[in-house]
């Protein structure tokens, strides 16, 4: 029993390391200057309207948490499972209007683990791979918006005006259709091409009979 003792006493000192005050102020630092390259690829990858403030602060707030997170867990094997356990009943149920802000969370937590492990060059790399792609991409993805289009009109033919609402490139859906008597709205959600726009709109006032073409964000 003693020297079961003994042994598991060996290996809780093996597994138990304390960190230096150098050491931690190398990974903090090496986390912000990643959490830059990470903040100015999410600020320059999307526009006006689609960037966010609050998630670009909270994307760098996430980095310095899993830094800090890999450095405890790293100097003590019990605090580590302790967490472990912690976070496993955590859930987080939060919306996420761009597909693309989940691979921003997953990079800002990579660059955690990278500087809370010294993984350095590895955290580098990957966020200047990450950086170009996400960047080289920007341009398909601010060119195509998700907008509502709200048509208002009234002795139209419908038809023509789903043929020049076909004709515009992307997924456009029909949201409501409101027909009345004299009159009738119709609502479509729409991937929209902003250089498509203007010509769409003088196309279907071409039509006659249409009152008014609206054009809104879909997220705003």
């Amino acid at each position: 029993m003693n020297l079961f003792e003994e042994k598991m006493y060996t290996l809780l000192n093996l597994a138990t390391t304390k960190s230096n005050i150098t050491t931690i102020m190398i990974t903090l630092a090496t986390a912000l200057l990643l959490s830059a390259v990470l903040w100015g690829t999410y600020r320059f990858a999307n526009t006006k309207n689609t960037y966010q403030p609050k998630f670009a602060i909270t994307l760098v707030m996430l980095a310095f948490i899993s830094t800090v997170f890999m450095d405890l867990i790293q100097s003590n094997l019990a605090l580590s499972l302790g967490m472990l356990g912690s976070l496993s009943i955590v859930r987080f149920r939060t919306n996420i209007k761009d597909p693309r802000d989940i691979g921003f969370i997953f990079w800002s937590m990579c660059i955690g683990i990278a500087a809370g492990t010294n993984s350095y060059l590895i955290g580098a790399i990957g966020s200047i791979i990450l950086a170009i792609f996400m960047l080289v991409t920007r341009k398909k993805s601010i060119n195509t918006a998700v907008m509502m289009l709200v048509i208002r009109g009234s002795n139209t033919n419908i038809n023509k005006i789903q043929h020049v609402v076909n004709q515009v490139p992307g997924n456009n859906t029909v949201k409501a259709k409101n027909i009345l008597a004299d009159s009738f709205e119709l609502v479509y959600e729409m991937h929209l091409p902003e250089r498509e726009s203007n010509n769409m709109i003088g196309e279907l006032f071409e039509l006659g009979g249409i009152d008014s073409v609206n054009l809104l964000a879909a997220n705003g």
